[in-house]
């Protein structure tokens, strides 16, 4: 049994804030996930939240990952790759 506590990702969690980075913004993101702006925004705001820092600084020209945010992405990433393989 695979135990989690409050402040862990969710695989779909995981992804959005991959795409979010890989894209530059949350509607070119939930445009590659198949999702709604809106679900984008609300899954990366309760990241945030789970986590307790900031991960994207979001401007009228989309959104850049914050110093954690690119420290959180690429954890993303190794983890995502990880759950690929099993």
């Amino acid at each position: 049994m695979v135990r989690t506590t409050d402040s862990d990702l969710a695989p779909h969690e995981l992804r959005v804030l991959v795409a979010v980075a890989d894209t530059g913004g949350f509607s070119a993101a939930a445009e590659t996930l198949g999702l709604t702006q809106s679900a984008v925004s609300h899954s990366v705001r309760g990241s945030e939240r789970k986590i307790g820092v900031v991960l994207f600084e979001r401007g009228r020209t989309g959104a850049r990952p914050t110093a954690a945010g690119e420290k959180a992405v690429a954890h993303a990433r190794r983890i995502l790759r990880l759950l690929d393989v099993l």
